[in-house]
Order: structure tokens, then C-alpha cells, then sequence
């Protein structure tokens, strides 16, 4: 073949008079309940109609006269799954070998094998072929994308059960799609050269509008960089990478925290990350060191997000429990700075550091001082001064935050008058409070702020009613989620009295274990904005002293 050709055709007729491989740039099967229905509704939907058409398909010929598929796999594997749901339907003998034959598989006499009419990836392909071509369905998960398989195929046999119950059981309406799969279910098919560049190619068509995950993209760049000598070492250090982060979805978080970590803040959106990847890494040898290295550090990364990780057997106890407390806040614009930390840090210098990030975090989110963006921008530029060797300890790291850092005057003034609206953010502060004033090493760390054990009381109620008449509205929306109107109880004791009136409450307040529960009866007759006002005041001033900027 020595140009590109164009050609619309039924899909279903595509799928029988073809062997149909996925390449291992693309992406493993990835159409979810949504998108599935979609098509098949759609379907459902056209069925009278002349044609439907489905969109663009890409191919490639390949020597082995197989066809490779640039664009297309989604498609092309959801009719392939539909096909073999369909199969079971029927109790007809000829008819279910025949859609075995036209669209799952030819038996090969020589191999004594089923050869599947479509090949998916290396992640998905035997998976694929157990459930799907041979209709082996004790086969055994192991990635979120065998998942999604899976529930095509389920969701096929649903359609296909409402589809005869809608049709008083006529097997023929199953005819009737397949008919229309075959030769109305159309796509223009463009089939290009078997010389030409399917990388290049892949690349192209995502430019020009269709949809594609830059994951993708980066991956695609990866292997056409490789080169033909070092693709297969490419590819199998790509596997191994994304069967130690297991979920596929983190992969690209993962690629963008990791490049930051060395070459300060990026972006994901409009390509930059892709952008910036493809202009500094252009030569094999720069690719394939590349993705080892990605490789090699996924480990670190996720323990970053697990606590329990055996990787941090090697550190100080304390390092888990502040891996656990960063984690609770379910943000991740600090991870860049961890990894260079962890990278190039010793060991004993990664506790101070750990505790350090929790103390900004913390006061960040009490100050509000910089917004997200910018924090992130922040972490990602501090995790490249520690790569660029700038920053070499904890006490440089404190020393390079200097100007970043709420200081212990604006922290505590903000405090003072800081609102709370997430429930599990005021419980893990007042938590942290009470440790302190135990006396209790590192009180920042998480303890138990479960809201099944220990709950959020707020003083004055969030609905007052009748008992809380010396509050104005205006002042119960100023006040009821201060810091100060706010302490723990146990969950029950909590649920019991609400919106109970304060010298109920107050009883109950000096029967805590609590400190920072107690202290309330003991401190305060009544419950007035003045009060809530005096009790932020001395929180605040503990608050100071939990997330300290000073190490042990």
C-alpha cells in the first residue's frame, strides 16, 4: 500500500472480514458503564434508520496482513463484547458458532486454538481472550481495566434481556442488530500506509480534534522515541510502572508530580506537561532512562500515599503518623516536595521536614494565604531547589520557607477569628489542641477523629431555636462555625442534646474527659459572642504551640 485510503463500511462487517490488533502505545480498555449504554442506546435508538454513523476509524496494514488499530479500540471492542453476550442468547447451534466465527474467533486446526478476531493490549489481552473470546468467566481481575470488560459484557446481556423481554421473546430482534451492526452501523475507515509513522499518525489526529487521554499522548511520544532497537525495553518498563501504581487513572498525577519534583511547577492542562516532556526528552537514550526512573520511583510515591507502606520500615516511627495526618486533608500539592525530600534527604532528616509541611499546611489553611495554584506552584519550585541540591536539610528547608510560612503572629491573629466549615478539619484542629495541652509529643499528628467515636458540638446550635434567644440571627450565622463555638463529645452524648439550651449542655460539658470540652463549664457561666470570642483567643494561642515551626 503506498497511500492512504478511505473507505465507509459497517463496523460489523469490519470486525468479521479482519484480524484486528491493539498496538502497546495505546491505552488498555477504558469505556465505563456511560459511555457502553451510550453506544448501545444509540444503537437501540437507530435501528430503523438507513445508517448511523459512528465515527472515524484509523488502521494500519500491517505485513502479517493483520490491522492495526491507530484510533478506534473503544468501539471496536465494546461491538466485539456485545457479540459475545449476544452468543449466549441463542439456542440455535449454527447461529452461535457462526457469531463466534464472524466476530470472536477462528479455531485454528494447526495450533488447536481459538485466534481472536480482535488482540487488546498486553494489560488487557489474555484477560480479554479468557472472558471474552473463549467464554472463560472464573477468570480472575487483576486490573480496573479487566473490570470494565467485565461490565460491558454484563451490561450487553442486560440490553440484550430487555431487548427480548421487550420483543415477547422473538430471538429475531438479536438478528435484527446484528443485520444492522454489520452494514448500517457505519464508519469512515481510513487505512494508511504500512510504512507510514503510527505514532506520528496518533499524535496527528489527536492535534486535529479527536479525543484522546494525555496519558496517551505521552506514552505514544515515549515509545516512538525508543526506537524500533529499544521499543520492547521501553514497553516493558511501562508495564511494570503502571502494575506498581495499579490504579491507571493515577498514572498521569503521578508523571506530573514526579517531573515537578525535578523541574519545578507544570501543568497538566493544554498539554504542557506533554509539551515540556517532549522538548526535553528527544533521544533514546534520554526515554529510556526516563521511564526506569519513573520506574524505579513509583515506590516512593506510593508511600506518600499509603502510611502503612513497608517502605517506611527505614524511617522513624513518627513518619508514618505524619504521612497518615497529611493524607487525611486529601490534598496533594505538597507530593512533588515529598519526593525530592525522600530522594534527598536522610533519613533522619525526614521527620523534621514531614513536620514542617504539616505545620505550613495547617497554617495555610487556617490563614488562607495562598490559594491552591500558587501553593502548588510553591511545593513544586521548593522540591527543585532540594533536586538542584540548593536545599540540603530540614533546617534549609525551614530556612527557604521563611517567607512562605505563616509566621506565628499572622497564624495566631487568623486563628482568632478562623471559620471551619469542613466537620473533619475542625475535628482533627481541636484534636490536635488537646493533645497539645496533654502534654503529648508531636500533638499535630492524627489521633482518633473518627465521627463514629468522637463528633463536632457546636455550642450554640447550628438550628438555635427558642433556647438561644439571646443570639440575633446575625450573629449565629457570624459565629456558629468559629473555632470557637466548637468542641468534640462523643457521638452519642453529642446526638442527645444539640440544640439543647448552654446550662444543659454546660453539665454535660464538665463530665468530658476533654480538656477543650471541660474547659468550657469551667471557664463560662453563659454563651454569648464574647465568650466564643474569648475561648478562640485562647485556642488560638495553643494552636501556635501545636504546629510549631520548631523541631524536637
Amino acid at each position: 500500500m503506498s497511500k492512504i485510503e478511505f473507505e465507509i463500511k459497517g463496523i460489523g462487517n469490519l470486525i468479521k472480514g479482519n484480524k484486528l490488533f491493539v498496538p502497546p502505545y495505546q491505552r488498555s480498555f477504558a469505556w465505563k458503564e456511560l459511555q457502553v449504554s451510550q453506544l448501545l442506546d444509540d444503537i437501540d435508538n437507530n435501528l430503523s434508520e438507513e445508517e448511523y454513523f459512528l465515527g472515524t476509524i484509523v488502521l494500519s496494514k500491517e505485513e502479517n496482513s493483520k490491522l492495526e488499530i491507530i484510533d478506534g479500540q473503544q468501539r471496536i471492542a465494546t461491538i466485539v463484547i456485545f457479540f459475545a453476550a449476544l452468543k449466549i442468547f441463542l439456542d440455535d447451534q449454527k447461529a452461535m458458532e457462526t457469531i463466534q466465527t464472524d466476530y470472536l474467533s477462528e479455531y485454528d486446526m494447526r495450533d488447536k486454538d481459538n485466534i481472536p478476531k480482535l488482540e487488546l493490549n498486553l494489560q488487557d489481552n489474555e484477560f480479554f481472550k479468557s472472558f471474552i473470546i473463549d467464554s472463560y468467566k472464573s477468570k480472575e481481575i487483576k486490573k480496573e481495566s479487566h473490570k470494565r470488560i467485565k461490565d460491558a459484557f454484563e451490561l450487553s446481556g442486560e440490553k440484550i434481556k430487555k431487548l427480548l423481554s421487550q420483543n415477547n421473546d422473538n430471538i429475531n430482534i438479536l438478528y435484527d442488530w446484528r443485520e444492522f451492526i454489520n452494514e448500517k452501523l457505519q464508519s469512515v475507515i481510513i487505512t494508511v500506509p504500512t510504512d507510514a509513522n503510527a505514532f506520528t499518525i496518533f499524535e496527528t489526529l489527536n492535534d486535529r480534534g479527536l479525543e484522546l487521554a494525555q496519558i496517551d499522548l505521552l506514552k505514544n511520544y515515549l515509545y516512538s522515541k525508543a526506537g524500533i532497537k529499544r521499543l520492547e525495553e521501553a514497553q516493558s518498563s511501562w508495564l511494570e510502572l503502571i502494575a506498581k501504581i495499579e490504579e491507571e487513572s493515577l498514572t498521569l498525577t503521578y508523571i506530573k508530580h514526579y517531573w515537578a519534583s525535578i523541574n519545578g511547577f507544570i501543568r497538566v492542562k493544554n498539554k504542557e506537561l506533554y509539551n515540556e516532556i517532549k522538548n526535553k526528552k528527544r533521544t533514546s537514550t534520554e526515554v529510556i532512562a526516563f521511564i526506569g526512573d519513573l520506574k524505579n520511583d513509583v515506590d516512593r510515591y506510593k508511600a506518600i500515599l499509603n502510611h502503612n507502606s513497608a517502605f517506611w520500615n527505614d524511617y522513624d516511627n513518627k513518619c508514618r503518623e505524619f504521612i497518615e495526618t497529611l493524607n487525611y486533608f486529601s490534598l496533594e500539592q505538597y507530593r512533588p516536595l515529598l519526593i525530592s525530600i525522600l530522594k534527598n534527604f536522610t533519613n533522619d532528616e525526614v521527620a523534621n521536614s514531614l513536620k514542617l509541611i504539616l505545620s505550613w499546611l495547617v497554617r495555610n489553611l487556617i490563614t488562607g494565604r495562598m490559594g491552591g495554584g500558587a501553593l502548588e506552584q510553591a511545593y513544586a519550585n521548593k522540591a527543585k531547589e532540594i533536586s538542584d541540591g540548593n536545599v540540603k536539610d530540614a533546617k534549609n528547608l525551614k530556612e527557604a520557607l521563611k517567607k512562605l510560612i505563616p509566621s506565628d503572629e499572622e497564624f495566631k491573629q487568623e486563628f482568632e477569628i478562623a471559620t471551619v466549615s469542613k466537620h473533619k478539619f475542625a475535628r482533627y484542629y481541636l484534636s490536635a489542641i488537646e493533645n497539645y495541652h496533654r502534654g503529648k509529643g508531636n500533638p499535630e499528628l492524627l489521633v482518633n477523629t473518627n465521627p463514629d467515636s468522637i463528633n463536632l458540638e457546636h455550642i450554640l446550635p447550628e438550628k438555635p431555636g427558642n433556647n438561644w434567644s439571646n443570639f440575633k440571627e446575625e450573629d449565629v450565622r457570624t459565629y456558629v462555625k468559629r473555632i470557637g463555638n466548637l468542641t468534640l463529645m462523643k457521638t452519642k452524648e453529642n446526638n442527645d442534646f444539640k440544640s439543647s439550651a448552654f446550662h444543659i449542655k454546660k453539665e454535660k460539658f464538665k463530665e468530658s474527659a476533654l480538656w477543650i470540652t471541660k474547659m468550657i463549664a469551667e471557664n463560662y457561666e453563659e454563651w454569648n459572642v464574647e465568650n466564643i470570642k474569648d475561648r478562640q483567643n485562647k485556642l488560638a494561642d495553643l494552636a501556635v504551640k501545636t504546629w510549631s515551626l520548631n523541631f524536637d
